[in-house]
């Protein structure tokens, strides 16, 4: 199978990234912005049960029209969180969000496809939280007994 690592190391934003002019230092935060932008929206998706557009979303397949739009709603969550979290210009931020989370899906869809994860499953379950939760909610419901 494959881990978070070899998602994130699939991932090569170099030639978006160079284009305009950021530093080493920002194109690697630009990378880490994204792929926690897709666990924060992966969560929140799966949270409203929403299980079958991520997996479209992270599929080898077409996206459908939900899921596309949870592609833009990622676009959203990577600007917001270059926008408070780096020091990277407004003006840039709007120029790159597009490439570069269409870089990071791709990249993610294209290692679970070579591990033979074609519907997009092994990613969804990589970046969400839902075995920790499960865990907390069994261990904490002994004290409500």
């Amino acid at each position: 199978m494959f881990g978070l690592d070899d998602l994130i190391k699939n991932v090569d934003l170099g030639d978006i990234l160079d284009k305009v002019g950021l530093s080493d230092n920002d194109k690697e935060e630009v990378k880490n912005q994204a792929v926690d932008a897709v666990k924060y929206r992966t969560n929140k998706e799966k949270a409203r049960g929403n299980d079958s557009i991520l997996s479209n979303l992270f599929s080898a397949h077409d996206n459908s029209t939900d899921a596309n739009k949870v592609a833009q709603k990622l676009e959203g969550d990577l600007a917001f969180n270059l926008k408070n979290k780096t020091g990277i210009s407004d003006g840039i931020i709007d120029q790159i969000k597009t490439a570069v989370m269409s870089k990071v899906l791709g990249g993610f869809t294209g290692v679970a496809e070579a591990n033979g994860d074609k519907e997009g499953n092994g990613i969804m379950d990589l970046l969400t939280d839902g075995d920790m939760l499960d865990g907390l909610k069994n261990k904490l419901g002994g004290f409500f007994k």
